[in-house]
């Protein structure tokens, strides 16, 4: 994957100052949603910590400048934590943004790459850390030059790789007119595949939705929500949120 240049409008300073101005105000309701699901996703995880009351660690994919990350109370619960973005100005904004420097305690680490250059590496090299998706994976067909059709296989791939892991992701799977919005949140009655054709219906009764290629991220029996995200005035997206315990 391409890594974002500093005004980019996917990452770098343009989206940073559209996240700035939007992220306590039209976006509040869904980084609350994104609060809550983390919240449950920590609970559902196992409870062997160390000495302070922290698990081992996590590995955040794509945190960009932790603008859809709770500030607080989130990232307490690790001992390490590796951060890994190709965006060249998201560490200075996520550093800030949640006062890294004032919790020497814990074990910060920045990489500055993309996801599926890294990740294979940080697996082998952090068997025991949980692994974090943030709004990443529903990017790759902007971001990327190979055909959809790859990219879909490759995004399909996500769940063998992390076999055996405790792992969640929040992606987007559809986006499009925010004037077709009929709902906030909901979840299935079962785990199940949502389909894309499934959701579109679900969520409006008319109106063109992108596919984001993220249908089979999630294995079948993964938990899951979807969450509205109003990421403009006149752009929704539908963000599906999920963990494999």
């Amino acid at each position: 994957m391409a890594a974002p240049g500093l005004l980019s409008h996917s990452g770098g300073l343009i989206w940073h100052a559209k996240a700035w101005r939007r992220h306590a105000t039209l976006w509040a309701d869904f980084c609350l949603r994104i609060e809550r699901f983390l919240i449950d996703w920590i609970h559902a995880l196992p409870q062997q910590r160390n000495e302070e009351g922290r698990l081992s660690g996590i590995i955040l994919l794509g945190p960009s400048g932790g603008w859809c990350l709770p500030k607080a109370g989130f990232l307490k619960h690790f001992q390490s934590v590796v951060m890994v973005d190709s965006d060249p100005s998201a560490k200075t904004i996520f550093y800030r943004r949640h006062q890294v420097r004032l919790h020497p305690e814990q074990d910060w680490i920045w990489i500055p790459s993309s996801f599926e250059q890294a990740l294979p590496a940080l697996l082998a090299r952090y068997p025991r850390h949980a692994v974090l998706f943030c709004n990443v994976l529903g990017q790759l067909r902007y971001q990327d030059s190979l055909p959809l059709e790859r990219i879909e296989f490759e995004l399909n791939q996500i769940k063998f790789l992390l076999s055996g892991r405790h792992w969640a992701s929040f992606h987007d799977r559809i986006s499009g007119e925010a004037r077709h919005a009929q709902s906030a949140e909901f979840e299935f009655s079962s785990p199940s595949v949502v389909q894309t054709a499934m959701l579109a219906k679900r969520v409006a009764s008319q109106g063109e939705w992108l596919d984001h290629l993220t249908e089979n991220v999630l294995p079948p029996q993964a938990d899951r929500r979807l969450l509205h995200w109003p990421i403009s005035l006149t752009r929704l997206h539908w963000v599906e949120a999920g963990w494999v315990s």
